[in-house]
């Protein structure tokens, strides 16, 4: 929580005066099952006020202008720059299971710590990669691509061992993970999967047969998979969410998918969204929402969906009390992330505000947290909340041994640039190359990762 030594003018550590803070997207974490967006954000680094710049990823001939960017993919570097003023960001190298956590080193090697059932101890093999290109998380397990194209694993099994015929493989282009399923797109647009058999592990024929897969996005149960065409295809445990009606598989123009334990919904190119699965669980949108056609984002939680409207405004669908009039009304909404069982929002006057399926700790925002006006990322494990403030300092609440409670690490969350978590962690990565975690210790959140430091970096290059 913030003290008062955090409202006393803090040096932010930014070369050329451009700063960019948030956590870029990662396959896993939370849950290892629910869907956000990961929004970054750019900053004048002398007035921290938003600064319009232009977001690029290296290859790319499409940027995008604004002072805000939805990180789509996150495992490519993108260029930042406003003028004469440029940065680099390194791609996602943080990531989470539920009982580990694992980084990948600038040197692209990988190291992890935690539980060692839950992926906190590197194998030989992974040991000695050094040229990791993405990471992902499962449940308990993580997987690796390389850059030769193919992909290591390791953790709790069934997912924590990669098939021979699939470890052979040297053409993997993206690899995605759910509890204890990983599912891997290959440059033919094939999938490929390993885990348990009944929650996504085996392919169905008629999906393993498919030539044009662009994304897979894996629920608890069962995974989702977009195809080129704009439809989408589903398997898994059929009796939670992975049976597809006919009238959401006869779409063409889904643009979005998303996970809940029990449904999955669809947001399609004309800002409608649909769902299917658990009735009660977000698998039935109601009339009223499914009328809208205005929808730009979405989020879930273990039990329902959050989706923001281009109006600014938030509506959900699913087992969740209300929306508190303090959300209801807001037109200002920039982003919306779940917790276990609540949302979190982040709104444009730099508030945050949550809710949720009572109990949870997440609800209880801090009277110091709750006056801030200048938070500009936020992020959510099972059940506590991250913020993380324009002058670098990371403040958190919700359950106190699941990374509700900073006091142990308060005076090291600073100039950080972006916060990430596991199910009962958080790791901050700072700008001067130190890494630092907190939450539950056994899972990985005991302090300062003095085995990380100077070896991991949020961006390649500073602002010139």
């Amino acid at each position: 929580m913030p003290n008062e030594k955090d409202e006393l003018p803090l040096k932010i550590n930014a070369e050329g005066g451009l700063l960019v803070m948030g956590a870029r997207g990662n396959r896993g974490g939370l849950g290892n099952f629910y869907t956000r967006s990961w929004r970054l954000v750019a900053l004048d680094a002398s007035t921290l006020k938003p600064l319009n710049v232009t977001w690029q990823y290296v290859g790319d001939k499409q940027p995008a202008t604004g002072s805000e960017f939805f990180d789509v993919r996150p495992y490519e570097e993108l260029i930042v720059w406003s003028g004469k003023k440029r940065i680099t960001l390194n791609p996602s190298n943080i990531i989470g299971t539920s009982f580990a956590l694992c980084a990948v080193l600038d040197s692209r090697a990988v190291h992890a710590w935690g539980h060692v059932d839950g992926g906190g101890t590197l194998p030989e093999p992974v040991r000695e990669a050094h040229d990791v290109v993405e990471l992902s998380a499962g449940m308990r397990a993580f997987a690796i691509r390389r850059a030769q194209g193919n992909v290591l694993a390791w953790g709790l099994q069934p997912s924590g061992t990669v098939p021979e015929d699939i470890a052979q493989l040297n053409t993997v282009v993206a690899v995605s993970g759910s509890t204890y399923v990983f599912v891997a797109l290959l440059e033919s647009r094939k999938l490929v999967a390993w885990g348990m058999p009944e929650m996504g592990g085996a392919l169905p024929p008629e999906i393993a047969d498919l030539t044009d897969i662009m994304q897979a996005s894996g629920g608890q149960y069962g995974f989702a998979a977009l195809r080129s065409t704009g439809n989408v295809v589903c398997w898994g445990y059929h009796d939670h969410s992975a049976q597809l009606p006919d009238d959401i598989a006869l779409l063409t123009d889904i643009t979005r998918l998303a996970c809940s334990t029990h449904a999955f919904a669809v947001l399609s190119d004309n800002g409608q969204v649909r769902a299917w699965g658990h009735e009660s669980l977000g698998g039935q949108v109601p009339s009223d929402i499914a009328a809208l056609r205005d929808i730009v984002d979405l989020a879930s939680n273990s039990s329902a969906f959050a989706a923001c409207r281009s109006n600014g405004a938030l509506v959900v669908w699913g087992h969740m009390p209300p929306m508190p009039e303090e959300i209801a009304s807001r037109n200002d909404i920039v982003h919306v992330i779940g917790s276990g069982s609540g949302f979190v929002v982040l709104c444009g006057d730099g508030s945050v505000h949550a809710w949720a399926t009572l109990p949870s700790d997440i609800v209880d925002i801090p009277p110091d947290i709750r006056q801030l006006r200048d938070i500009v990322a936020i992020n959510a494990n099972q059940d506590a909340v991250v913020a993380l403030r324009s002058n670098g300092v990371a403040v958190a609440w919700g359950r106190e041994n699941g990374g509700g409670d900073t006091s142990a690490v308060a005076h090291l969350l600073t100039d950080v640039r972006a916060v990430y978590g596991g199910g009962d962690t958080f790791v901050a990565l700072r700008a001067d190359r130190r890494v630092v975690a907190w939450g539950n210790a056994d899972f990985g959140g005991n302090g300062e990762q003095k085995a990380l430091y100077q070896l991991i970096s949020y961006t390649k290059t500073p602002a010139s």
